[in-house]
């Protein structure tokens, strides 16, 4: 019986065994499928934020680099003022002071002379300055943007530093200038406000989890997006992930940041200055997030694939609708929210091309408002600013819902006609004319025709000309010729006699 027994216990201990194997063999599959699946989870929840943020990091190096190439746009028409050349400081000392207000990105523009003394500034000092120190000079001989400037043949641009006369965190840009001789005699520095980029940056409402910061070749802070004040202007030229960095176009990584972070991010690098936009996702966020995934998928598969499916498309529309926001904020002017001269460029090229196609008529007329400098003088320019947007709202409401109205640049509009001819694109800008005529301004009386009135000049594709460039180019002659009868008028450019056959003539040589 004992026997029995020790057998049966044998035969139990025996089977016992096998079902534990058998179970390890079954649960081992799972087991392993589950690391396998948390693996791939976690690199798949990795891969779509470097993706998206380098999609992000290249939104904004995009708008960075605008922001830096309209600098050197207004720099070197300076750099060639003859005042500038020939070193006339009170003349350029009162040039700067009437076009720096127009440039909100710069927080002073300035022309330095070959010792480093800022000879003149279009920022006027603090109200509160100290008189004793307001005749001094100040020298910028021992910042490092006058070092690079002095050895610049063109575009320059400094480190991070606090301005000297305005006190904001800047970086300035520079452009050399020189006398007539040739004899190099200083440059042209504008302060660039990083307060812009950073506040580019907190316009974005991105979530807490995400980090965007500019960073210059150096390792300097310029901007971030999280917590600036504490960061901007720290050296970061040690980290790890800085370093990766250097010398490439973009890229994707996963580093420790200085504020104890891990944070898997992209990175892309700005054309025209070595800096460099960094976005950041914390770690510890993607690995909730794959953790979740994770648990829903094991507990119930397709109530979890139903809402991984919603989840995307919500994150998806949240994305694109960013997106688009942030191209349609780089495609409107700030002040008269009408369409900028970047959009027109790309919409003239797209209607000239649907017209050709489709052997359409396509209208464009160039508005100027009269002797706007003079009521910029009598009334402020806050008061010019306000006249801009009312022009800019009536031009708008007396269109069609086709047409395309664009802020071209000062106080000069446009407006796109799109499948209308010389006669119907006539008769709406005569409605423009007459609309702003009979409006009320504030200040007007002081205008020369006691009223703030516009010239607009008017041509039409294929009659006048059958490019971009000369569509605009022939209304900016019927607009010419508007001023030149008078103003408060209109001229089309097939009025002055030239067709777009007249290949010698002087106006077709300017609208080809």
């Amino acid at each position: 019986m004992l026997l029995k027994d020790e057998a049966s216990a044998s035969k139990t201990i025996s089977l016992k065994h096998r079902l534990i194997l058998l179970l390890t063999v079954m649960i081992l599959p799972f087991v392993a499928f589950f690391f396998f699946k948390a693996a791939d989870t976690r690199d798949r929840f990795e891969g779509e934020y470097q993706r998206s943020s380098l999609t992000l990091a290249l939104e904004v190096a995009r708008d960075v680099n605008e922001y830096i190439n309209s600098t050197g746009d207004l720099l070197i028409p300076i750099a060639n003022n003859n005042e500038v050349r020939t070193q006339n400081y009170p003349a350029v000392q009162e040039f700067l002071k009437g076009i720096w207000p127009n440039y909100k990105y710069y927080s002073n523009i300035t022309f330095v002379d070959v010792n480093g003394d800022i000879q003149a500034a279009g920022r006027p000092p603090a109200p509160n300055a100290n008189p004793d120190e307001a005749g001094k000079k100040v020298n910028v001989s021992d910042t490092p943007y006058y070092q690079r400037a002095m050895n610049s043949e063109g575009i320059s641009i400094g480190d991070f530093m606090l301005g000297k006369l305005s006190g904001n965190p800047v970086v300035h840009i520079t452009y050399p200038v020189f006398d007539y001789t040739g004899q190099r005699v200083g440059f042209v520095a504008a302060a660039f406000d990083l307060t812009r980029v950073q506040n580019r940056l907190l316009r974005a409402n991105l979530p807490k989890h995400t980090v965007v910061a500019v960073l210059d070749a150096s390792g300097i802070m310029l901007a971030r997006n999280i917590e600036p004040a504490k960061w901007a202007g720290k050296n970061f030229y040690k980290e790890m992930g800085f370093k990766n960095m250097l010398g490439k176009p973009d890229g994707v990584g996963k580093v420790r940041s200085s504020d104890d972070t891990t944070r898997v991010f992209a990175f892309a690098a700005l054309e025209r200055v070595p800096w460099y936009v960094r976005v950041g996702v914390d770690n510890d966020f993607i690995e909730a997030q794959a953790r979740k995934e994770l648990v829903d998928h094991f507990v119930v598969f397709v109530p979890l694939l139903l809402v991984a499916i919603f989840g995307w498309i919500w994150i998806g529309r949240d994305v694109d609708r960013f997106h688009k926001k942030t191209e349609r904020l780089g495609l409107l002017d700030p002040l008269t929210e009408l369409w900028n001269y970047r959009k027109l460029n790309q919409d003239l090229d797209l209607e000239i091309s649907r017209a050709r196609r489709k052997k359409e008529k396509l209208s464009f007329a160039m508005i100027d408002i009269d002797n706007f400098k003079h009521y910029n003088d009598a009334n402020g320019h806050q008061q010019g600013d306000e006249a801009l947007k009312q022009v800019a709202y009536i031009i708008s409401q007396a269109t069609r819902d086709t047409d395309s109205v664009y802020r071209y640049g000062g106080e000069e509009m446009c407006v796109l006609f799109r499948d209308a001819d010389k006669a119907g694109a006539m008769a709406v800008s005569e409605r423009i004319r007459k609309d702003i005529e009979e409006a009320l301004f504030a200040g007007e009386q002081e205008q020369p025709l006691g009223k703030l009135t516009i010239s607009i000049g008017v041509a039409t594709y294929p009659n006048d000309t059958v490019s971009k460039d000369g569509l605009i180019k022939c209304a900016d002659v019927g607009l010419y010729r508007a001023k030149e009868l008078g103003r408060n008028r209109l001229e089309d450019y097939s009025a002055q006699g030239f067709t777009a056959e007249d290949n010698d003539s002087h106006y077709l040589s300017n609208c080809s």
